[in-house]
């Protein structure tokens, strides 16, 4: 007598496996009882469409066509509102035809086949059914149907919500479909749903899904190619990114990125000459032409782009938004009422200088205030801005080599701190830096799903998503040199402040690492029940929020 321990749903899946050889083909009775089975579990997901097509074929093979017409009769119908007419009459049916999952179950020596794919542990014998003992446990099934009676059925994406729900496995799926049939990725799908921003992160290992959450609706495209709220003018998700940062994330990835925009040693030490023998013929006459000759001894800079491909769209914006963030720094682009450049900042003292060539660094890192968790460990709440803005003091030396301080003082310091200060309302001014919020959002739900355990909860193994996937995100022309953004104010015609460099870090496992980073918030756990995928027919890879 041979006794096995198997996970219900893992059980259900691998029997249903086609990797079923021809001499273990069953006959229709096993397969009318397999199918039971599986209704059984498609029911305890809220799949109560799928479980009511697996009961009808399981009645057509068993020659039962009364049960097969009630299926059929019971079916989802089109239309606004519950697609299922009655579900009193549904959970009846499924409790007639089906029984809870078995927890064990025999194999005697005799008539049981068991034997190992590479899929797992597959069962493919009459024996093993007929041998099959179950429990009578039906609140898994009552609690599926009592969700999936306030589920939410909208099935236009372009709809307004404010809690959409995403799928990651799913929607994997749905793509590797499209991938196989040869179909171009539609637009709901590059858009991720029309999602604009991520709020929560949820896991549910019972349905195998992480899911995404946050506002969505209709989209359009901006002057700029980019997908963007019709109602908010803030960019959707794309994507390209959420591919790129599971790949960056995931197994053998980079687990970071980084891009920097730096002038080249020998033009920063052009300059520094350029200044050192010039400065005493500098006067409000003169200072005009004095400023654009440092900038053309300046030059183009180096653009550096790590952990991401360089052709890539993260690439893309994340260079993108540390070049505007360079502008307004140093006032050649306006920032948001309240916002000041550098120079704007700058004391007194910190005008007049002291004769020396100062290289004043500032970069955006993640800057979420917490990452909050459900007390389950199975929510989890960006909380605070994505983005913070850093500064560093450098110092120049002759040759032009920049030498770190670890420090920030001043106005350097004050600007970092304005700049992070007034993030939200740049953003909704500059949709680049919504686009890098978005993007710190997918970096922190792919760290927090391939380096935090999540993926295996949920027991999700991304394949078309992966480095060595079907799916090939577009590629994108980012340039390896840009032109010097700097700009030179002179203070009491005499002094001269120089501003170079600057740059976006993505350090996220340093904050998942911090365990006072993710405090547990009891409230978490109502998410769950609003943005549960029970109830949602045929797999969807997205829906919205259950009725409160």
């Amino acid at each position: 007598m041979l006794r096995i321990n198997l996970l219900a749903a893992t059980f259900l899946a691998l029997m249903t496996s086609p990797l079923l050889a021809e001499d273990q083909q069953l006959d229709a009775g096993a397969q009318a009882t397999l199918l039971k089975m599986q209704a059984r579990i498609s029911a305890e997901q809220g799949d109560f469409s799928t479980a009511l097509g697996q009961i009808g074929r399981a009645a057509r093979l068993s020659g039962d066509t009364q049960t097969a017409e009630t299926a059929q009769r019971l079916a989802p119908q089109p239309g606004g509102g519950s697609p299922f007419a009655n579900f009193g009459e549904i959970l009846m049916l499924i409790q007639q035809q089906t029984s809870p999952p078995a927890k064990w179950f025999d194999v005697d020596g005799e008539g049981g086949q068991l034997s190992i794919s590479q899929q797992g542990v597959l069962v493919a014998a009459p024996a093993v059914l007929e041998a099959l003992k179950t429990i009578t446990d039906d609140s898994h099934l009552l609690k599926a149907a009592e969700l999936a009676k306030q589920a939410n059925h909208n099935a236009d994406p372009r709809t307004n919500a404010s809690f959409r729900m995403v799928s990651l496995p799913r929607l994997e799926a749905h793509v590797a479909e499209l991938l196989k049939a040869g179909q171009p990725i539609p637009d709901d799908v590059r858009t991720i749903a029309g999602l604009s921003r991520i709020e929560y992160l949820l896991v549910f290992p019972e349905t195998g899904d992480i899911v995404v959450a946050g506002p969505a609706g209709d989209w359009t495209v901006d002057a700029q190619h980019r997908a963007v709220s019709v109602s908010t003018g803030r960019p959707t998700l794309n994507l390209d990114d959420l591919v790129t940062l599971t790949r960056t994330f995931g197994k053998g990835g980079t687990q970071g990125f980084l891009c920097t925009i730096d002038p080249k040693q020998v033009q920063v030490a052009a300059v520094q000459q350029f200044v050192k023998a010039n400065q005493n013929k500098l006067n409000p006459a003169t200072a005009a032409q004095f400023t654009q000759h440092l900038e053309q001894t300046l030059g183009l800079q180096n653009v550096v782009v790590q952990g991401v491909p360089h052709n890539s769209r993260v690439a893309s914006v994340i260079v993108e938004a540390d070049y505007r963030m360079k502008e307004i720094g140093i006032g050649k682009r306006q920032g948001p009422q309240g916002m000041k450049s550098y120079f704007d900042l700058l004391s007194r003292s910190e005008q007049r200088g002291s004769g020396s060539m100062d290289a004043l660094r500032w970069w955006m890192a993640v800057g979420y205030n917490a990452v909050n968790v459900s007390p389950e460990g199975d929510v989890f709440q960006f909380a605070g801005s994505a983005i913070e803005c850093l500064s560093e003091d450098q110092i120049v030396k002759a040759g032009g080599q920049r030498t770190a301080t670890g420090k920030s003082t001043g106005a350097n310091a004050k600007f970092a701190e304005l700049f992070t200060k007034y993030l939200p309302e740049l953003a909704k001014q500059d949709p680049v830096f919504a686009d890098l919020q978005n993007i710190f959002d997918l970096a922190m739900v792919s760290a927090l799903v391939h380096t935090h355990g999540l993926a295996q909860q949920a027991g999700w193994t991304p394949s078309a998503f992966a480095s060595a996937g079907d799916y090939r995100p577009s590629t994108v022309e980012v340039p390896t040199e840009l032109m010097t953004a700097a700009h030179f104010r002179v203070y009491g015609g005499r002094s001269v402040v120089v501003q170079v460099a600057g740059g976006v870090r993505a350090e996220i496992a340093g904050l998942m690492a911090d365990g006072a980073e993710m405090p547990k918030v009891e409230e978490l756990a109502a998410q769950c029940t609003r943005a549960t995928p029970l109830g949602q027919q045929n797999r969807r890879w997205w829906w919205d929020a259950a009725a409160r």
